[in-house]
Parts: C-alpha cells; sequence; structure tokens
C-alpha cells in the first residue's frame, strides 16, 4: 500500500527553496509540469541557456512548441532532481543513454524517466529501475489493438471502458521503460495483475492514476511504500 503524502511546489527559479531530500529504497518522487500556458522567447533563452549546447541542439531540432517545452522541462527537471537528492556536482553531460536508449546519469544515487503527452510532462525519480508513461485520453477503437492485449485484457478493456485502455496501455508503456530494452519487448507478452505485471516470469509493480484529461502508470521492481508528487514551477 502505497501512502500519498501532499503535494508540494517546488520552484524552479529558487534554487535555495529546494529541500534537500534523502531518498529511500520504498519511495518515489513523481516531478510533473504543466506547459499549456507555453513561455515567452525571453523566458525560452533563459531556460535553454541551463544546458550545454548539444542539449540546446537536441530542444530546437524540435518544429513544434509543444514537443520543443516537453524535451526542455523534462530535461530541467532531471537538474532539479538532481539537486533535491544531493547530487551537487550534477553536470548535464553526465546524462548518458545505455545500447537501448535509456537514459541514465553516470555517477548518480537514483534512477529516473520522463515521460509527455499533450502538455503534461512527468519525471519519476527513484533508487529503483523505474518506469513512467502518461497517456491523454482519448476514445480509442479497441479492436485496433489486439496485438498489444492478451484476449483477457482486450475482454477487461471492452468490459470496463477506455479508463481501463489507458491503465493497462501505460502499465505496459511503463514496464518497457523500467526493463529499459525498448520496443523489442513484444507488449502481448506483459501480463497485467491487479498490482503487478509479469515478464519472462519476473514480477514488476505498477502504480496508476488519472491525472486530469491523462493516465499515469509508473513501474517499479519492488512495491513502493511511499509517494510524493511534486508541482513543478518554472
Amino acid at each position: 500500500m502505497i501512502t500519498k503524502n501532499s503535494t508540494y511546489s517546488v520552484a524552479f527559479s529558487d534554487f535555495k527553496s529546494i529541500p534537500q531530500i534523502d531518498l529511500k529504497e520504498d519511495e518515489y518522487y513523481l516531478f510533473q509540469y504543466s506547459t499549456e500556458n507555453g513561455i515567452d522567447q525571453n523566458s525560452l533563452k533563459y531556460y535553454l541557456d541551463f544546458l550545454p549546447q548539444g542539449f540546446k541542439e537536441e530542444v530546437l531540432k524540435y518544429r513544434r512548441w509543444d514537443d520543443r517545452y516537453n524535451c526542455l522541462f523534462g530535461k530541467l527537471m532531471i537538474y532539479l532532481g538532481a539537486t533535491m537528492f544531493g547530487n551537487d556536482s550534477f553536470e548535464f553531460n553526465k546524462i548518458l543513454k545505455d545500447s537501448y536508449g535509456k537514459p541514465f546519469m553516470e555517477d548518480s544515487n537514483f534512477n529516473f524517466n520522463i515521460s509527455h503527452s499533450g502538455n503534461t510532462v512527468v519525471c519519476v525519480f527513484s533508487k529503483q529501475e523505474v518506469g513512467v508513461d502518461i497517456e491523454e485520453i482519448n476514445d480509442i477503437d479497441y479492436d485496433l489493438f489486439e496485438n498489444v492485449f492478451t484476449p483477457k485484457e482486450l475482454q477487461d478493456i471492452k468490459d470496463n471502458g477506455l479508463d481501463t485502455f489507458y491503465e493497462y496501455w501505460t502499465k505496459k508503456e511503463s514496464v518497457i521503460k523500467a526493463i529499459g530494452k525498448g520496443m523489442s519487448i513484444p507488449l502481448t507478452e506483459i501480463k497485467i495483475d491487479k498490482e503487478s505485471t509479469t515478464y519472462n516470469d519476473n514480477t514488476w509493480y505498477t502504480k496508476s492514476f488519472k491525472m486530469d484529461n491523462k493516465y499515469c502508470s509508473i513501474t517499479s521492481k519492488s512495491k513502493f511504500k511511499n509517494a510524493q508528487d511534486m508541482h513543478v514551477v518554472f
């Protein structure tokens, strides 16, 4: 059972106010930010200047503003988390990718994972291997997903509706991201139970919940006892 504490806000612009936290093995912190209102050009330049040149180019290669914002603020959330969880010597160049393309931080005392959908960016931090997925809720033709869900899962979805579809979808995606092998894992081989999922006879624990018009799932190898939501203010 996860104990969910009160939701806090943390301001990126006021580093003196950022709490220093000793991240425990049985907890996660979920940072979230909405880009709904966008930012002006001066603010965009201000935040881009936090990034080294290679990361700036990665942000600016996106043509759509929403994609730029999501990429930029996802990276700044890692910066914020590193500050909060005690990595005083944080450098963006320590953010690397493994052979499957999963980002990780060199010489770090935490793991992280990022997801975004629509105007919302989320980043989860944990000492465990962790994955997160968020999806905007839209009408779906369930029959198009026979190659994604098992027959039992698909029947559950048809019986229970759209929320169940997005719960199952985000659970599978978050498991894939926690494992870190990309889309080489067939989604039908990830089997969903009430509080856990299995892949290759290994159990992964998932927590799913709605966030406004979106569904979000977080996956880890062991059960979390505590969770903390952090609304980031830029």
